[in-house]
C-alpha cells in the first residue's frame, strides 16, 4: 500500500531554503567590528560632563559635515528626496558652539559614489538615530544645564519615521550581491572615518586632563 503520510517536521524544515538576509542585516554584520570599536571608544566618556560631551560632539562634527557634504555633492537626494530634512550638521554645530567647542573638519577620502555606496554611508548616519535616543536620555540627567539643554543633534528627527523610511530606500536600491558589497564599502569607510576622529579627540581629552 502506498503511504500518503506527510513527511516529518524535520523533513519539512530541511527542505525549506533559508530566507535571504536583508541588506540592513548584511550591513550590520559586515560592520560589527568597526561599530563595536567606535562604541567602545565613546563609551569611555561620561557624557553628563561638559568636557566629555563637548569632545563627543567635536569628534562627531569632524566627520559628520564632510560626509553629508560628500553625499550632497553626489546627489543622494535622487534616491532620498527628503535628504535636506535628514541633514544634522547644523544641529550638531549649534550644540558644539553652545558648549564652547568648534569643529576641526577632517579631509575624508571616499571611493566611487555609486548609489549603494552612498546608501552605505547614509546607513551609518541614519542608524545613529537609534543610539541617539539612549544617549539623549542619559544626557537629560546631567546636572550641567549647558549639557542637558544642548541636544539638538541627538533629538533631531524625533517622532519622524526617518529610520524605517530609510530602510525601505536601502532595500529598494541595493538588490544584488555587487550592490551589497558597494554598500558595505561605503559603510565601512564612514565608520573608519568616525573611528579615526574618535581616537584623535580621545587623545586631546587625555592631554587636557593631564
Amino acid at each position: 500500500m502506498t503511504c500518503l503520510c506527510l513527511p516529518s517536521n524535520r523533513s519539512l524544515v530541511m527542505s525549506v531554503p533559508p530566507a535571504p538576509m536583508s541588506v540592513r542585516h548584511h550591513l550590520r554584520k559586515a560592520t560589527a567590528d568597526l561599530h563595536a570599536a567606535l562604541d567602545g571608544g565613546f563609551g569611555a566618556l561620561d557624557l553628563k560632563k561638559r568636557s566629555d560631551y563637548r569632545e563627543f560632539l567635536a569628534a562627531q562634527a569632524a566627520v559628520w559635515e564632510p560626509l553629508e557634504d560628500w553625499l550632497s555633492r553626489h546627489d543622494i537626494g535622487r534616491v532620498l528626496p527628503d535628504w535636506p530634512r535628514r541633514r544634522r550638521a547644523s544641529a550638531l554645530a549649534a550644540d558644539l558652539a553652545a558648549l564652547g567647542g568648534a569643529a576641526d573638519f577632517h579631509d575624508i577620502v571616499m571611493g566611487t559614489p555609486s548609489v549603494p555606496a552612498m546608501l552605505g554611508v547614509a546607513y551609518v548616519l541614519e542608524g545613529s538615530r537609534l543610539g541617539a535616543r539612549y544617549l539623549s536620555r542619559m544626557i537629560a540627567e546631567s546636572d550641567d544645564a549647558a549639557v542637558s539643554a544642548n541636544t539638538r543633534f541627538l533629538h533631531h528627527g524625533a517622532g519622524l519615521p526617518l529610520w524605517p523610511t530609510f530602510l525601505e530606500t536601502l532595500e529598494a536600491h541595493v538588490t544584488d550581491a555587487a550592490g551589497a558589497d558597494e554598500a558595505v564599502r561605503g559603510a565601512r569607510q564612514a565608520f573608519a572615518h568616525f573611528l579615526t576622529a574618535q581616537q584623535r579627540h580621545a587623545a586631546v581629552l587625555v592631554a587636557e586632563v593631564a
